[in-house]
């Protein structure tokens, strides 16, 4: 090859990765403090919960957001709460969001919240505050600490299938090993949580990660029959099934079978947190138009 095609590629690769964003870590655990303090909240945590599974419209969502930060001002180590407002930025995010910019507000926000939540353990917060990120700190993390574990692996993950760029997705692919480290730590402190998500985030995980970096579809695979038999009774595995992998092995038939199937579930039968449920069979139905 000559010097001057070198150059050109380098010049190339140069363009190429200037315009990507490079994600960087920031640490919230300074956030936590000042929202240390509030006004007490009228609504309970179990109360916005209970008004969450009656409804799973947009607007009602953020009227849960806004109680969940109510009760986090009046009782800033409830972790749950925190753990939750992330997973509804992650629900706002894909579900109700179209612009990228707004689609990548949530899902950090997510993630931030995440952090929040196991900032209220410890060992976690004083090794963050000591100079370990939160995936060198995940060891320190307990069965308590799993939804929120478990949330920022799924906020992430959104981010990149639906925010990144493919030149953002190579520079920045290294952090989905983060999402393993997470889900190692679910597993060995809480084995039974989930219902079949950690198998799934798994499954989405391994599959994507380039084989040097420790990826391997046949893992994925494998996850995501994990995924399927322990998620009896929850849509999320053969949603995602049928939306994700099918789609990307070019499988149309069966993901049209999976999404099918989807759509014409009685949301009552199933587990799913409630306005995911409704995103589920909605979704699912969208699909179908689409295939």
């Amino acid at each position: 090859m000559s010097i001057g095609k070198i150059g050109q590629i380098v010049l190339l690769s140069c363009v190429f990765l200037s315009s990507c964003t490079i994600k960087q870590y920031q640490p919230a655990w300074q956030e936590l403090e000042q929202t240390a303090t509030g006004q007490g909240a009228k609504e309970s945590f179990d109360e916005v919960l209970k008004n969450l599974e009656k409804t799973a419209e947009p607007e009602d969502i953020k009227t849960a957001i806004s109680a969940l930060q109510r009760v986090v001002a009046a009782a800033p180590g409830h972790r749950t709460a925190l753990a939750y407002l992330g997973n509804l930025h992650i629900l706002l995010g894909t579900a109700y969001t179209s612009d990228s910019k707004e689609k990548a507000a949530h899902f950090r926000l997510a993630m931030r919240y995440c952090e929040m939540a196991m900032y209220v353990n410890d060992q976690f917060r004083a090794a963050v505050i000591a100079g370990e990120k939160p995936w060198e700190a995940a060891r320190t993390l307990q069965a308590e600490d799993a939804l929120a574990m478990l949330f920022w692996v799924t906020a992430l993950q959104y981010e990149f299938k639906e925010v990144m760029t493919l030149a953002e997705k190579i520079v920045n692919v290294g952090w989905l090993r983060h999402t393993i480290t997470f889900l190692d730590r679910i597993t060995e402190t809480a084995p039974d949580f989930g219902g079949g998500a950690v198998e799934f985030a798994y499954a989405i995980s391994y599959s994507a990660l380039p084989y040097a970096l420790g990826g391997d579809s046949q893992v994925g695979l494998a996850y995501l029959e994990k995924s399927l038999a322990k998620g009896q009774g929850y849509l999320l595995p053969t949603w995602g099934r049928g939306k994700y992998f099918h789609q990307v092995t070019g499988d149309f038939r069966a993901a049209r079978q999976d999404l099918r199937w989807v759509s014409e579930q009685h949301f009552e039968d199933y587990k799913d947190f409630y306005p995911w449920r409704i995103h589920f069979i909605t979704d699912a139905a969208l699909q179908l138009k689409s295939l």
